[in-house]
């Protein structure tokens, strides 16, 4: 059974932007975290609260944070990074130097992805406009992480 509660670091920068205990962190104090403790530009912080505010309530539950924090945490910054530098000129992803990356990815077993998923995975992500913006390229990132192969 897979653990319901963060771990101790992560809870403590958690609790240090949550108020009167209330284990929701409304976008201000989710951005701040974001840029403060996992250091993000503002920019990339917004797009990982709405990301991550999986609910579009406004607000990042405890819950919504444990998801970011279990598929990206302190390496979100390396996952912009990447992103930027697998951008072509028409600010689509070159889709080889992509699979490229991806494949390096391990999963949560220490295992790489097989091709044949690792396909499914970007052809589902890209869709039929065979496009990738952070958010696909994210999504098929936390998958790889995920899957159990």
């Amino acid at each position: 059974m897979a653990c319901r509660k963060l771990p101790p670091e992560a809870q403590k920068i958690f609790d240090k932007y949550c108020h009167n205990f209330v284990m929701r962190l409304k976008r201000e104090d989710a951005i701040r975290m974001f840029t403060s403790d996992f250091n993000l530009n503002e920019k990339q912080a917004e797009t990982m609260f709405e990301i991550y505010d999986i609910d579009k309530n406004g607000q990042l539950s405890q819950w919504e944070f444990k998801q970011f924090y279990t598929n990206l945490g302190e390496h979100a910054p390396e996952l912009f990074q990447t992103f930027e530098k697998l951008k072509s000129e028409d600010a689509g992803l070159d889709f080889e130097k992509t699979w490229d990356i991806l494949k390096t990815v391990k999963n949560t077993n220490g295992n790489l992805t097989e091709d044949a998923e690792l396909e499914v995975f970007i052809k589902a992500a890209a869709g039929e406009e065979k496009k990738m913006d952070f958010g696909k390229f994210m999504n098929v990132f936390c998958r790889i992480k995920q899957s159990r192969a």
